[in-house]
């Protein structure tokens, strides 16, 4: 099997050329260079997809599959899509759950459709009245029509990924900060309820499935009331083997003292039905499988550890700075 990534060295990409190398396939990436070397085994295309001279590398390449991890502007989708689908056989696409415009705040996200998206859209076409996730659902609604344009719905996956998580997820970190900081110890503010439901899929999991190329659209997010807050925070307190002690606090307490949901503290989006109430049947069917949440955690925490320095929250790494968190307990335990 020959498989190309759009993507390819950061963290989903790189989970999908590992995959697609446990196969026994024969991968080429294609990107631009500027978040490292390719994986071990893998080819190296460099090249821009805004840009045709550097697309045009790709014209008359044969591969059976083409998984793409980094698009979300339907105008440069629908260029390599148009481009590759004369001699390529499938095209996986990973979408978004934001494709839903009533996600999460809606009972049912599904009730109201998706957004209407433009296959020819470029980033200055998104409605100025869109809020920065619902532009990015918008663009990626965009995204999922210009492949199946290109494509034909036989010959498309649409991966409407939720929240991703596991090894190399340096660029955000959502799931590392919480792992980083239990493993500190201590008492540990956490927001909300033990049984707020949690629902997380593994990058490799997600890779695998992309590389089944079954055609559909799927919802292709972690397994909806397996895990709750209180597994994640018991499952990353036995892995690092520390002393951490959980108080929760409430979510209209946390409101009220202006915390920031999912971009301070991680994982946490009160006042969210919808947030983690996935359906995946139809991805399970098609196989998606999920492995067990502490192999996650645990490989998660061996890369954290592996990191030059361990690992350190990057730039968009949302997380409560320590001193804020201690002046958040003292508040609750008065209150």
């Amino acid at each position: 099997m020959d498989v190309l990534v759009l993507g390819g060295t950061v963290f989903l990409g790189r989970a999908v050329v590992s995959e697609a190398q446990a196969l026994g396939a024969d991968v080429t990436i294609f990107n631009r260079g500027k978040s490292g070397p390719p994986p071990e085994g893998a080819t190296q295309v460099t090249g821009d997809r805004t840009v045709a001279a550097d697309l045009d590398q790709l014209t008359g390449r044969n591969f059976d599959v083409v998984v793409d991890t980094s698009g979300y502007v339907a105008a440069d989708v629908a260029r390599g899509a148009a481009l590759l689908a004369p001699t390529c056989g499938h095209y996986a696409f990973v979408s978004s759950i934001n494709v839903f415009p009533g996600w999460p705040e809606a009972d049912d996200y599904r009730d109201g459709g998706v957004h209407q998206g433009d296959p020819d859209a470029a980033r200055s076409d998104v409605p100025t009245e869109l809020s920065d996730s619902e532009a990015y659902g918008w663009l990626k609604a965009g995204c999922e029509l210009a492949v199946v344009q290109a494509f034909g719905a036989d010959r498309t996956s649409l991966l409407r990924g939720g929240c991703i998580v596991g090894p190399h997820d340096g660029a955000v970190g959502r799931l590392p900060w919480w792992i980083a900081r239990v493993a500190r110890g201590g008492e540990v503010l956490v927001p909300g309820s033990p049984e707020d439901p949690m629902s997380l899929i593994d990058s490799r999991d997600l890779a695998r499935f992309a590389l089944l190329a079954r055609a559909g659209t799927f919802e292709a997010t972690g397994p909806p009331a397996r895990h709750t807050r209180e597994d994640l925070m018991q499952t990353a307190r036995s892995v690092t083997g520390s002393d951490a002690e959980f108080t929760y606090v409430g979510d209209d307490w946390l409101g009220a003292q202006q915390v920031e949901a999912w971009t301070e503290v991680p994982l946490w989006v009160p006042g969210a039905p919808s947030m983690f109430k996935h359906d995946t049947a139809g991805a399970e069917a098609a196989g998606l499988t999920w492995r067990p949440l502490r192999d996650t955690v645990a490989d998660t925490w061996a890369w954290q550890q592996g990191v030059p320095g361990r690992w350190q929250p990057a730039e968009r790494t949302p997380g409560l700075a320590p001193e804020r968190e201690a002046e958040l307990l003292a508040g609750w335990h008065a209150r």
